[in-house]
């Protein structure tokens, strides 16, 4: 008899609990939302083959010598994103994305000969990289038994990524003479798909409106000369239409 009572009371704490959640949590169904925060973006703005051909645009020629390069870059600043999903109960969900990452700087230099001339140059650019990502995820949601309203998230999927350069070069040889300045500009769409997995921390106000912050990674996988990974850190708010 005990144990029954046991049992009974066990069950009925149960069913309360998965009341009291069900009135806080997210219902399950379509929603929408908006993050914005902090991006950081790995990325080479520029490479030496892309250095060497504006500057053979702007000699004319490419008969020319490369003493040293330098094209590396990462950069954080402002970003955002808009995504879209469906709950399936309380737990699993579908969702897919558009990121907005950073402007950064071009800001690479070269030094080398030229062989028409036998004068040593100094070729350095200015312009700026664009970066965009488009993803599809799943998401795994974990809700504290005791905290109904607050859960933990991960996802996982694929990220389309793509970049655009806008950039120039300027070229400067000295003479005895005078000076020699020449330039060229030269734009790039450059995209890949790298995976992409993140976390989140989520608290739902109300079945209908929820606020998270969340960490997440695109990861370069293979060569790309420009692309490379991203890091962000985005708080956000979505609504939940059931």
């Amino acid at each position: 008899m005990l144990s029954l009572k046991r049992l009974s009371g066990f069950l009925s704490l149960s069913m309360a609990s998965l009341v009291s959640a069900s009135s806080f949590a997210a219902q399950p169904g379509l929603y929408l939302g908006g993050q914005m925060g902090y991006g950081y973006v790995h990325d080479s703005g520029i490479s030496s083959g892309d250095m060497g051909a504006m500057i053979n645009d702007a000699l004319g020629y490419g008969n020319f010598t490369t003493t040293t390069f330098n094209g590396q870059f990462s950069e954080g600043g402002f970003a955002w994103r808009v995504y879209g999903g469906y709950q399936i109960g309380f737990n699993w969900a579908m969702e897919i994305g558009w990121s907005h990452f950073p402007r950064v700087p071009v800001d690479a230099s070269q030094t080398g000969t030229d062989l028409e001339t036998g004068l040593p140059y100094v070729a350095g650019t200015s312009g700026t990289f664009q970066t965009n990502a488009f993803d599809g995820v799943g998401k795994y949601i974990f809700y504290f038994p005791q905290l109904c309203q607050l859960s933990v998230y991960g996802k996982l999927g694929l990220a389309y990524v793509v970049g655009r350069s806008n950039q120039s070069v300027n070229v400067s040889e000295n003479t005895p003479v005078t000076g020699i300045l020449v330039t060229a500009g030269d734009e790039n769409i450059t995209d890949r798909l790298y995976p992409t997995f993140g976390i989140g921390l989520n608290y739902d106000f109300r079945p209908d409106i929820s606020m998270d912050i969340a960490y997440t990674r695109i990861q370069k996988v293979g060569n790309s000369d420009q692309l490379g990974s991203i890091d962000t850190v985005l708080l956000g708010m979505a609504l939940h239409f059931g």
